[in-house]
């Protein structure tokens, strides 16, 4: 027998793609010291910070038309420093591991320094190389020192890929099923573990969008469907849920094949020896026994066709629901009022349920 195919993709590579497609995931990223843009940022800023101050215009001879050009070249000096200022203030703001501020009060102080350093001498250049090296500091952050709390970003970076990663390995998983990454979408196992991913999504704030909102729902609604089709096709779990508990060897011993046929065929045959016996009183029980198991035999298996077509039935009304969100054009106020006409609300978790309500008090899906 072949071995199972083991699983080659980096799942990491997955999730940078991702953030290349999806411009609201960057602030996440780079909460983990991964933004590509800020580090081109931080570059142009350090090439700002080397960059000459506009030159002194030249003398003409005319007094007015110097003095103009004067005031507006101090205007241009000053206007070259403030805007690098700007820069290096705009970069402090963009996202960035929470680690790596106790940069940020130095960064801040040598500006002002430098501001006033200007201030004082409108018209030389202030040294830059303290401020640069600060900056460059800030955006490397194997360049930092001891005070970097280094686990803590390792442990963050690995919160975003359980997260964000889950709903990429299921869709690896349904690709490859091969691969056994996963427990089937209609098992329990499965239920409980989308459960507990959804707890932590919804508990992980910094990583909560719209994008993933409408993933982890989809996953919610595509186990719910997958259950759906599970149940509606599986007798034994139809009377397993519908607790059919008339007495028989099939409720003592459910591993055991065909152990309603060898039960029945025991009180036949006990039956038997006691008309044979002349035990009138036994053989008798024994009749009005078989004939109510006969009778309940049949409305158990007319509970069962019904509950069968009502699953079927719901599996067509759900699938509409679930079809829209899979599409992600859908509207969650509107799935919630769908819902409550859903007889088996019992499918859809807790934690979907709120995931659900939460989106539809935001809006603008």
């Amino acid at each position: 027998m072949a071995e199972n195919k083991k699983p080659q993709w980096d799942i990491w590579k997955e999730l940078e793609e991702l953030r290349q497609r999806y411009k609201e995931l960057a602030p996440m990223f780079a909460r983990v010291g991964v933004a590509p843009e800020f580090a081109q940022m931080v570059n142009n800023l350090r090439l700002d910070l080397q960059r000459r101050p506009p030159s002194p215009p030249l003398n003409t001879g005319e007094r007015d038309k110097d003095a103009q050009a004067q005031e507006e070249y101090k205007r241009a000096f000053a206007s070259h420093y403030e805007e690098v200022f700007f820069k290096v203030e705009n970069c402090l703001r963009m996202p960035w591991p929470i680690e790596a501020q106790y940069l940020v009060p130095g960064i801040l102080e040598e500006v002002e320094n430098q501001r006033r350093t200007l201030a004082k001498n409108p018209l030389v250049s202030p040294p830059l190389e303290k401020l640069d090296t600060l900056v460059e500091e800030y955006a490397n952050l194997d360049k930092m020192d001891d005070r970097l709390d280094r686990n803590a970003i390792g442990v963050r970076r690995a919160q975003l890929t359980e997260v964000l990663g889950f709903p990429l390995i299921v869709r690896r998983q349904l690709a490859h099923p091969e691969w056994e990454l996963l427990p089937p979408l209609a098992s329990d196992a499965y239920r409980q573990l989308l459960n507990s991913k959804i707890e932590n999504y919804r508990a992980a704030g910094w990583l909560q969008s719209k994008l993933f909102d409408k993933w982890y729902i989809a996953l919610e609604f595509d186990a719910i469907w997958a259950r759906l089709k599970r149940d509606a096709n599986d007798r034994e779990r139809i009377i397993s849920q519908l607790k059919l508990n008339w007495p028989k060897l099939g409720n003592w011993a459910p591993d055991f094949p065909h152990a309603d046929l060898v039960w029945y065929l025991l009180l036949v045959l006990l039956c038997i020896i006691a008309l044979f016996a002349e035990w009138w009183w036994a053989a008798g029980g024994l009749l009005i026994w078989l004939q109510l198991s006969v009778i309940i035999e049949k409305h158990h298996a007319q509970l069962v066709i019904k509950r069968r077509q009502a699953l079927l039935l719901e599996c067509g009304r759900f699938k509409r629901i679930r079809d829209q969100i899979s599409s992600g054009k859908f509207d969650p106020s509107t799935v919630l009022r769908q819902l409550k006409q859903f007889n088996f609300r019992h499918y859809v978790s807790e934690q979907g349920m709120q995931l659900l309500q939460s989106m539809s008090m935001v809006g603008g899906f």
